[in-house]
């Protein structure tokens, strides 16, 4: 009699569960730490538009409108040669900060700037205070 070589259903199946259970477990596990990473980079974001607003207000003595939609390209830019040309204040520096969000949406109001989750599952508000530094995450 041969003897057949393979493996047989059973050991299949047991395989097929150790998968699944083991995509059970680390699946969510990884949409947890890309969720982190992009509250890493709102926040990055956060601090950045609080150095560019500080920034143009040395300038200026104005603050910046601040409003970034979700996947849009935002980009502040202060040509501080030209920003405060009535009191011929020239700094010889340009300002610029620029990125892309796909989760999160910056307004400011007042001195506040908030950067809000678009994505229900996640929805979260991180802020930043301009003139204090103060933070909310």
């Amino acid at each position: 009699m041969k003897r057949r070589k393979g493996f047989t259903l059973m050991e299949l199946i047991i395989v097929v569960i150790i998968i699944a259970i083991l995509s059970a477990i680390g699946v969510p596990q990884f949409f947890k730490a890309a969720g982190k990473a992009k509250e890493g980079a709102a926040k990055a974001n956060l601090q950045n538009i609080r150095r560019m607003e500080l920034a143009y207000e040395s300038i200026t003595g104005a603050w910046l409108a601040v409003n970034c939609a979700r996947n849009v390209a935002c980009r502040l830019q202060v040509d501080a040669d030209n920003a405060d040309r009535d009191n011929n204040h020239t700094t010889g520096v340009d300002l610029q900060v620029a990125f892309t969000d796909e989760e999160y949406q910056y307004v400011r109001s007042g001195n506040v700037v908030t950067a809000t989750s678009s994505i229900p599952a996640q929805y979260k508000t991180l802020t930043v205070d301009l003139t204090t530094g103060a933070t909310n995450w």
